[in-house]
């Protein structure tokens, strides 16, 4: 290695350290919003400018409560790091605390309302944290003490006195008046806490650590702020909407039961005693103007952001992606116009932007391309994303780098912080590169290159190129390069001129050879002193690489005899449409016939041509001098002109063309994205209430599941899917009405249709989660044959009027199922269409899907044969 590259060698022991510790860079681009692996190498200067005016404008939202519902597209290149400012937002220490919504999978099918409602709800509810708490802890901690502190001061003395008896001899106290004074004393100093005025810092105390300093139980408090709820709300459908959910969090704070709220947000909302009963989509209008009501009063913006919008559009490729694309930009117009207090964040690409939004209606452009106005910032209407600068480039190497040198040695001669890399690396693909993520993959390709040793330098470049093409899968498509020995340190190497920094054309060798036929000469010899490999002449190895040696893989013999018979009719011209890649064509030559020259020299050149013709691989054979009698035909009247191609034809052919890289997920890499979704959806479904407000989420996961199995060709026993229906919604109610249909069939056999829903509801919601699902099977014409249910197994026994139900169904003659899931099968459903997606983010663009059978198979064994026919044997 130069001197220019770094000051401290790279030794065997250093290596041997740095191979332990794995290629930093491996992991490059983060799948989702909430992966580690932006928290692990965050670099707080990055889209720092970006971030700070993401901010400003979900400020808008939490100090005027009245701003209207905007969108704010951030658009920049597929790897420009847009996952990753969004997780900076959602999970970083700036700014202040936001409800962000992100939503892993489009449901076309359904109302754009109903899906974003409870997009929602299953933020609230699930196990996600966002700045390292809970949604639903931050938004109830937010609420109780903002109801309990208004319930404290609205207190007469003689309730104070109740609340906070004196202590002795308490009820004669009371009788005689005594301890009004102490009573009050308290109560207005627990409402400061609350409030977090009571010190210099402004912080708040934890709720119960405050209710436990006051001497007020928890039950106490809870009962208060009932009744104080009761008191105050009025007795609408609204108010009684905001009853129920201020009591239900304030449940969920004081006595950590999460079951009511989450019951009234899936069950109870369309249980109350309405006048008129409403329609479903009135049901989730009115559900949703309450919540995001409550959220305003706390001043807690709501902010919905699309990530990765091209995988959650075109997650079907089967789909009319226009038709698709139409829908959801629709659909948000339709929820700004019907709610407000929404802000709408788009992370995009640009391309995909530009495709899609200028073939929409012209009010749907309007209210998209509508500007937004920021004090201290300007009008504001899209976010670009650019390449960050070599500095901040120097700074993400540096995060990616630390864990490895702290692991070397100490006693040792200090190193870079971007050992074992140097500064004229790292500015030249900051420079060259278009966006972070190419960045990151040119290092991950370098660093595997000088820890691991550099590969032999006379492997073709077809080779390399196809063994270079998987690490844009991602950090798990590529196995482990071989060790070799480092070269002994050269000549410096030679002043290189600027271009695009790529591992491929580094390794190619230069200069290029002159375009000619390969059979003519041997390739010349490299020139003395002249660097053949441009990132070995960066790493100061000017080695020559052995001439390179062409080999034939087929060779096809082809004998003729010169004259044909007499009796044989002309031949036509042969019509070859096997264009030669072999012949070198000099640029601007214009294309001449294949057998001119035979025909100008006569029959009798015909056999002297022979032996030259025969030197090329496809030569054709000779032919006798006869009348074409495509010549006899008319002349065609001439031809429009055409507009002249920017490349003439036929085009100038290299002598190297490389082959299409070779693209494919490895079986270990599809398993491993499969785990780390599957930990996270886990983890958001562990809480009480998380499962019950995921229902529509889960039931999406299952169409999704089902569909992929369909296109996939996923066999299980003797049947397989001829059809399916993602979600298919009936009824009033917005949550229990849907399910999912497949029509399975066996050989030689007519196919079943069966109906897939989720049974989840608990308490008083079960009869009528079981009641809704069951009328899908008296629908006219009959959709089903055989209706599947999936119930927590924890609680899969049925009793008093759902079993009541069930009988009544079986006596009917209706074919009903129910299949206890545990909660990893309801996590499998849950991440399925997150696999998908990162399954999708990880293979590069326009490369098709591969085969996913054998992973669902393996991996899901258990709920295919749950949500399939039965199996005989």
């Amino acid at each position: 290695m130069t001197a220019s590259v770094t000051d401290r060698p790279l030794t065997d022991r250093t290596r041997d350290v740095l191979k332990r510790a794995g290629n930093p860079f491996r992991n490059y681009f983060a799948r989702n919003p909430d992966d580690e692996v932006c928290a692990r190498f965050h670099v707080p200067e990055l889209f720092a400018a970006e971030r700070d005016l993401l901010h400003a404008i979900i400020d808008l939202y939490r100090y005027d409560p009245q701003t209207h519902s905007e969108v704010v597209p951030v658009l920049g290149n597929k790897g420009a790091g847009k996952t990753h400012l969004l997780h900076s937002i959602k999970h970083g220490q700036g700014g202040q605390w936001q409800l962000l919504v992100t939503p892993g999978v489009y449901q076309r099918d359904s109302d754009f309302l109903e899906y974003l409602l409870f997009q929602i709800i299953d933020t609230l509810l699930g196990g996600g944290k966002q700045k390292g708490v809970r949604p639903l802890d931050y938004v109830g901690d937010q609420l109780v003490r903002r109801q309990l502190g208004v319930a404290l001061r609205e207190l007469s003395d003689d309730e104070r006195v109740e609340l906070f008896p004196p202590p002795g001899l308490g009820r004669w106290a009371r009788r005689l008046g005594l301890g009004t004074q102490q009573a009050r004393e308290r109560g207005e100093w627990l409402a400061e806490n609350l409030s977090g005025y009571s010190n210099f810092a402004r912080v708040p105390t934890p709720l119960g650590q405050s209710l436990a300093d006051a001497g007020l139980t928890p039950q106490k408090a809870f009962d208060l702020v009932s009744a104080h709820v009761q008191k105050n709300e009025a007795h609408n459908t609204a108010g009684l909407m905001r009853r129920h959910i201020f009591q239900g969090f304030a449940k969920a704070a004081l006595l950590r039961d999460e079951s009511e709220l989450a019951n009234f947000l899936t069950y109870g909302f369309a249980e109350l005693e309405f006048h008129v009963r409403p329609t479903r989509q009135d049901l989730v209008l009115a559900l949703f103007k309450v919540l995001t009501d409550v959220f305003r009063s706390l001043k807690t913006p709501v902010v919905v952001a699309f990530d990765q919008l091209e995988d959650l559009l075109l997650a079907r490729r089967t789909d009319d992606a226009h038709r698709t694309a139409e829908a959801f930009f629709a659909g948000i117009v339709q929820v700004m116009h019907q709610i407000d207090g929404l802000c709408f964040l788009i992370f995009a690409e640009r391309g995909l932007w530009n495709r899609f939004v200028p073939s929409l209606d012209g009010y749907i452009q309007d209210r998209l391309n509508n500007p937004v106005h920021v004090p201290k910032h300007g009008t504001v209407k899209a976010i670009r994303l650019e390449a960050p600068a070599a500095d901040l480039v120097r700074r993400v190497v540096e995060a990616r780098l630390r864990p490895c040198l702290g692991e070397l040695p100490p006693g040792g001669d200090p190193v870079p912080e971007i050992f074992p890399f140097g500064d004229e690396q790292v500015t030249r693909i900051a420079r060259t590169e278009p966006t972070l993520r190419d960045m990151l993959q040119q290092f991950r390709h370098l660093f595997d290159h000088v820890v691991y040793g550099p590969e032999d330098a006379g492997v073709k470049p077809e080779v390399r190129e196809q063994k270079a093409a998987p690490a844009a899968d991602g950090p798990e498509t590529e196995t482990a390069p071989v060790a070799a020995a480092r070269p002994e340190p050269a000549e410096p190497a030679l002043e290189l001129p600027e271009r695009r920094f790529d591992v491929v054309a580094e390794m190619a060798a230069l200069p290029p050879a002159p375009a000619e036929d390969p059979l003519s000469e041997p390739a010349p010899e490299p020139q003395e002193g002249v660097p053949t490999s441009r990132i070995a002449a960066l790493l100061g190895d000017d080695t020559a690489p052995p001439p390179r040696q062409l080999s034939f893989k087929h060779v096809e013999m082809v004998e003729m005899p010169a004259d044909p018979p007499a009796d044989v009719p002309p031949p036509l011209p042969t019509m070859n449409d096997d264009v030669p890649m072999a012949v070198a064509v000099e640029e601007g030559h214009a294309p001449t016939d294949p057998v001119p020259e035979a025909e100008a020299a006569g029959p009798g050149a015909a056999g002297d041509a022979a032996p030259a013709a025969l030197d090329g691989a496809d030569a054709l054979p000779p032919e006798p001098y006869l009348l074409d009698p495509i010549a006899c035909l008319p002349a065609l009247p001439p031809a429009a002109p055409e507009v002249p191609a920017v490349v003439p034809f036929p085009a100038p052919v290299s002598e190297f063309v490389p082959s299409s890289p070779v693209v494919k997920l490895t079986g270990g890499a599809l398993v491993e994205l499969w785990e780390q979704e599957q930990r996270s959806a886990r983890r958001k479904l562990e809480p009480e209430g998380a499962l019950t407000g995921a229902t529509r989420e889960l039931q999406a996961g299952l169409g999704a599941f089902l569909s992929l199995c369909h296109e996939h060709g996923v066999k299980v026993g003797p049947w397989r899917l001829q059809h399916v229906v993602n979600e298919w919604s009936y009824g009033d109610h917005p949550t229990y009405g849907v399910v999912t249909i497949a029509h399975w069939a066996c050989k030689d056999g007519q196919p079943w249709r069966m109906g897939l829903g989720l049974f989840l509801a608990r308490g008083a919601g079960k009869p009528k989660d079981l009641e809704v699902k069951l009328a899908v099977l008296e629908t006219e014409p009959a959709m089903v044959d055989l209706l599947v249910l999936l119930r927590p197994e924890d609680d899969f026994g049925t009793t008093g009027k759902s079993k009541t139900l069930l009988q009544d169904s079986e006596r009917r003659g209706k074919h009903t199922r129910l299949e206890p899931v545990s909660l990893d099968g309801f996590a499998q459903l849950y991440a399925f269409p997150r696999w998908l997606a990162a399954v999708h983010e990880a293979l590069p663009e326009g490369a098709p899907l591969p085969n996913l059978a054998d992973v669902i198979q393996e991996k899901c064994e258990k709920l295919l044969e749950q949500v399939c026919m039965p199996v005989q044997g």
